[in-house]
């Protein structure tokens, strides 16, 4: 199997072998030896896994700072997987807690939407000031 820097446009355009290769790692099958969706790690480096190609047996990655303990995200402006970092966009979809998986890595996370109200404010007229 064949490891390469994922890249969208030659994914798309069934050009995975013109990808940036990473490891050819001859002792590996997919689906026997691993599943889709995760990471790898190949020398030292992490990756997540963006795409497979079954026909040329070739494994699209994306490189990653891999945290395989997570850790707890409060009050973040944005939905963050605690493993892999990505950032969920739509996560306004979800209801207001419950359990999910990252659509990166595939990694499971339980989380809770906190609602904080905010005010914008600017003066107008300031009251009548008597001095004495």
């Amino acid at each position: 199997m064949e490891v390469r820097l994922y890249d969208s446009k030659l994914s798309m355009n069934n050009k995975c072998e013109e990808m940036e290769l990473v490891k050819v790692l001859a002792a590996i099958e997919m689906y026997r030896d691993l599943d889709f969706g995760g990471f790898i790690i190949v020398d030292g480096k992490s990756y997540r896994h963006c795409m497979y190609n079954r026909e040329k047996e070739i494994l699209g990655v994306e490189p990653v700072e891999l945290n395989e303990e997570g850790e707890e995200i409060d009050y973040s402006s944005d939905f963050t997987c605690p493993y892999c970092g990505a950032v969920n966009h739509d996560a306004w979809e979800l209801s207001d807690e419950g359990e999910t998986q990252c659509g990166s890595c595939s990694s499971e996370i339980e989380y809770e939407r906190v609602i904080t109200i905010e005010y914008n404010i600017k003066p107008k007229k300031c009251a009548p000031v008597t001095e004495c």
